[in-house]
């Protein structure tokens, strides 16, 4: 049994609404089909890995329960059995009990097929029960574990689940902490309580199905003692994975990679502790930081740390000094050809472990790295190309003690007037955003510099900047969110970063119509400040003068397409989002600005523009700002001019025959009344 939260590789899947637009936002996606408005209402899902599964399957360990059978065994039996089977369970423990494969465990042993298992993605700032799919015969896993304070909406909704839940079949395993978990009586959902298992029987479970020529390794000397009784499920399958993708002599190496080389690293920074050997214990940072890098980064770099802590170089520059090889030997890196230096080829896991090392234990050290990274990743510099290694690699010291320094630091980089410094701080907080442990306080973060008035402009570009990025694609509601508070401040600069990320999400068709639905809901809020921000939003995705322009779909009635397709899905989009940008006073100047632009681009086509406009001004014909649209202006193309004649007749028809099936059909049958 083991708890690999976190490390699983998998393939994103969408979760969407019965009539909403099913659409791919990374990875592979099925269809499933639910009730509801919104096109990503429901939380996405992952696959689960394959290996992950085979070891839930056959090296699961189930420690006894009170009655005497595992409990596990207790949820297998409330997921199968023929009468009361539960639809909802609740797998509540502690970490390092395995919950994650206690899931799966359970899951499979009630029968549900492997490609029917999904985890949630948790694209959610407060978790919502409305949000959880129960698509036929499918089974979700939902961790709550960094939840712990629950609200009372999502326990009493829980009703309503389950019996959703039940009518389609589905399934749905809450993973929970015992101090974070607590229903009362506003729910009744069946829960199992998991006792930790001991870590030697799970590694030995583990190597049983990894490696079985090589149990007898866990009784060798470098390693029996290496577990201990309170050790969790999470160490005895880490344990099992070292020693079976370990070399054959590689007892020791696996001893020193489990225990994060502690013991050789002590080792070797006393054996270097002298005044001559401070370049060797910059080389050693150096490849750390840049492991693979070219030995000419590498070396450049350890030369500006040796220096920035006030060392000297030599004078002779690089013709001084040992060979190459003597260095690399010393600090027990390899090097072949140009192909660079690696601490990991011989010693997988030094670089990341001398790097905490280092951080541990010369706390005033950690601002003179912090700032020595910035400036051998600036452009121009030697590590330029590194940036994202670089970033990778001072994540993991955010976690550790003092690793506030590393979020605080990547604030004052970002309102800095240094592009080396700000570049950095973005990836970072990218990066971080993204962690599996730290992520939902730094997403926590990102939302309160959004909402904080305080907030300078630097950082809310770099907001604006993380939320387009990898953090948009994956947890697309997540960055919208903060987006939306970025867009309903009163300055400029704020609504222009946010209409650039915007457009750099739109850009990825996979997430076109999700993004612009969302804007449009914005648009069409009772909130005038979100109805403010929505339109503003909204009409930055119609500049067709940007670099990003939305391609518009073609006409529905001369393709015949299905009226769910995904270009027809986004084109009556456009409609709902250009008639509440016309409703919002702030913005409906600027939309008929922006629409007479697209009727003069020669950039549409007409069965593109003409039945979107018709349905935009449908109801509006009379008012001053459609009849000065179709007049045009003295700056209007001969095209625009033309599209303005045809689109004016069409408009005339439907007022003389309102009732017509043709009209009826092309406003939706939205009952909108025609003004004359």
């Amino acid at each position: 049994m083991t708890d690999a939260e976190g490390t699983a590789a998998v393939q994103q899947q969408i979760e969407a609404s019965g009539q909403a637009q099913v659409t791919q936002v990374a990875g592979d996606y099925e269809e499933h089909h639910h009730q509801y408005v919104r096109g990503w209402q429901y939380l996405r899902s992952a696959s689960v890995d394959d290996g992950e599964l085979d070891l839930a399957e056959h090296a699961f360990v189930d420690p006894p329960g009170p009655q005497g059978s595992g409990q596990v065994a207790q949820a297998v039996s409330m997921l199968s059995r023929p009468y009361g089977k539960s639809h909802v369970l609740v797998l509540c423990g502690q970490a390092g009990t395995g919950r994650r494969t206690a899931a799966l465990h359970a899951l499979r042993m009630a029968g549900v097929p492997r490609k029917q298992i999904s985890w949630l993605v948790l694209d959610w700032d407060q978790p919502r029960t409305e949000q959880i799919p129960h698509t036929e015969g499918r089974a979700f896993v939902l961790d709550l574990t960094d939840y712990r304070d629950l609200s009372e909406d999502f326990y009493t909704a829980l009703a309503d689940y389950q019996k959703q839940a039940q009518a389609a079949d589905a399934v749905l395993v809450i993973l929970a902490d015992p101090n974070g978990w607590n229903p009362r009586t506003l729910a009744t959902v069946p829960t199992v309580h998991l006792a930790r298992p001991s870590a030697a029987l799970v590694a030995e479970a583990h190597l049983r199905h990894l490696a079985v020529g090589r149990v007898d390794w866990l009784t060798h000397d470098s390693l029996h003692d290496l577990l201990a009784p309170a050790a969790p499920a999470s160490d005895g399958a880490r344990l099992a994975r070292l020693i079976a993708e370990a070399k054959d002599d590689g007892q020791s190496a696996v001893g020193k990679q489990f225990t994060d080389w502690q013991k050789h690293l002590e080792t070797w920074f006393e054996e270097h502790s002298a005044p001559g050997d401070l370049q060797e214990r910059a080389l050693l940072i150096a490849a750390a930081l840049l492991d693979g890098a070219p030995a000419a980064v590498v070396l450049g770099a350890a030369d500006q740390l040796f220096t920035q802590v006030g060392g000297e170089l030599p004078r002779g520059g690089a013709l001084y000094g040992r060979d190459l090889d003597k260095r690399l030997a010393a600090i027990g890196a390899s090097y072949r050809d140009d192909e660079g230096i690696s601490l990991e080829e011989k010693q997988r896991g030094l670089s990341g472990a001398a790097l905490k090392y280092v951080w541990r234990q010369r706390p005033q050290l950690r601002p003179v790295l912090l700032e020595w990274a910035s400036q051998i990743s600036a452009p121009n510099k030697i590590a330029v190309r590194h940036l994202q290694r670089i970033a990778d690699c001072l994540v993991p010291l955010a976690l550790l003690p003092g690793g506030s320094t590393v979020l605080s630091v990547a604030r004052r980089w970002i309102e800095t007037d240094r592009v080396a410094h700000r570049q950095l701080a973005i990836h970072i907080l990218q990066t971080m955003a993204l962690h599996p442990v730290a992520g939902v306080a730094v997403r926590k973060q990102l939302y309160d510099w959004a909402q904080q008035k305080t907030t300078s402009e630097q950082l809310i570009a770099a907001v604006a900047a993380v939320c387009a990025g990898e953090l948009g694609q994956r947890y697309p509601r997540v960055a919208l969110t903060r987006l939306r508070l970025l867009a309903s401040r009163d300055d400029d600069q704020a609504r222009d970063t946010v209409a650039d990320a915007v457009r750099t999400l739109v850009s990825t068709p996979e997430q076109r119509v999700l993004v612009l639905s969302e804007i449009v809901e914005w648009a069409e809020s009772s909130d005038s400040t979100i109805r403010k921000a929505g339109a503003g939003t909204f009409l930055a995705l119609t500049d067709i003068t940007s670099d990003i322009l939305l391609p518009l779909p073609a006409n529905q009635e001369t393709t015949g397409e299905a009226v769910d397709a995904p270009d027809v899905l986004a084109g009556q989009l456009f409609v709902r989002g250009w008639r509440a940008a016309l409703q919002e006073p702030t913005a409906a100047q600027a939309a008929y600005r922006h629409l007479a632009t697209w009727l003069d681009s020669p950039k549409l086509q007409d069965d593109q523009v003409l039945p979107l406009a018709a349905q935009v001004l449908r109801g509006y014909l009379g008012q001053e700002g459609p009849s000065g649209l179709l007049v045009g202006s003295p700056d209007s193309s001969e095209l625009g001019r033309a599209r303005r004649a045809q689109l004016f007749a069409q408009l005339i028809s439907e007022v003389a025959s309102p009732a017509s099936p043709s009209a009826m059909a092309r406003s939706g049958g939205d009952g909108a009344a025609v003004t004359a």
